[in-house]
């Protein structure tokens, strides 16, 4: 049973942290720089599990998270004790919700719910395929049974912000069932769920950062690609020029960097529509229409990897 599976996974990782604390190094859980919703989140639950396993470890993260998901983040509590002032050199790292880092600390274990390149090749490598990370983490936390109310609002949580209120190509309709029956059992309000998770971005905000939401950095063979992702309200007419001026910047940094190139996702989830702008040096813009919401793993990452 998957359950037995993730127990052991679970007993694996203590063992693991307990001998590198013995050794008298720092274990940290890490997220991805720029981290998203279900980043921050997985990794303060991880926190709290390992926690009540007996095990100490502190959240760190190489950059702050966009304004968005910072006012969701603290409106949840979620940034108590994190830190996003990057590593140090005795940093142990368990990497959720991402499995690769650019950074030089020692890894020794990574958590995430779906696999980009490259593999992960750590002492405890668990890639599921899941609706969230923070999904995963819950489910381990059930596997040896410390789960608790908070712990499954946080996953909710976690579902909802990372798959834009469950219409995101990577929502697991196995979840369905749970969801309809926690979300009332635990007093939370389904429409405002729904409304907080498409994390939508405001035109008011300069393009400097807008051009930044999301952001990922993606390495094949050695060379960098990147992308970024934008939640709009496709009524507001004021987007039509802003886009303009986010590719515009995006154009220029492309030119100034060692960069193969950067997909631009417009989401627009109360359409349940996506366009995205493949940008590379000195080519033209190519724009891809899609009729649901764009998937990083299925429409961007194999675009990515065909300019090698």
């Amino acid at each position: 049973m998957i359950s037995e599976f993730l127990k052991n996974e679970m007993r694996h990782l203590c063992a693991i942290c307990n001998k590198i604390a013995d050794d008298g190094n720092q274990i940290v859980i890490a997220g991805h720089d720029m981290p998203d919703s279900d980043s921050i989140i997985s990794a303060v639950m991880l926190r709290e599990l390992l926690l009540r396993l007996g095990v100490k470890a502190s959240v760190k993260f190489g950059t702050r998270p966009d304004g968005v998901t910072e006012r969701l983040m603290k409106e949840l509590g979620a940034l108590d004790g994190v830190g996003f002032d990057g590593y140090c050199e005795g940093d142990r790292l368990i990497l959720v919700d991402h499995h690769a880092t650019f950074y030089n600390c020692e890894v020794f274990a990574c958590i995430d719910h779906h696999l980009t390149p490259p593999e992960p090749d750590f002492e405890l490598n668990l890639v599921q395929r899941a609706s969230s990370c923070g999904r995963i983490i819950f489910d381990l936390a059930c596997s040896v049974g410390v789960e608790d109310e908070w712990m499954e609002k946080m996953a909710i949580f976690s579902v909802y912000f990372d798959t834009q209120s469950t219409l995101a190509p990577k929502f697991e309709k196995a979840d369905l069932p749970w969801l309809d029956e926690a979300i009332p059992r635990l007093g939370l309000d389904k429409n405002d769920l729904t409304k907080k998770g498409f994390c939508l971005n405001s035109p008011d905000e300069d393009a400097e950062i807008l051009m930044m939401y999301a952001y990922k950095k993606y390495e094949f063979e050695g060379r960098i690609s990147a992308s970024g992702c934008l939640q709009i309200d496709h009524t507001q007419s004021a987007w039509q020029s802003k886009i303009r001026e986010v590719i515009a910047l995006i154009t220029k940094k492309l030119e100034n960097e060692n960069i193969l190139g950067w997909a631009l996702v417009i989401n627009k989830p109360l359409i349940n529509q996506s366009d995205i702008y493949f940008i590379c040096p000195h080519k033209p813009i190519e724009l891809v229409k899609l009729e649901r919401l764009a998937s990083r793993s299925r429409d961007v990452i194999p675009k990515m990897k065909e300019l090698r």
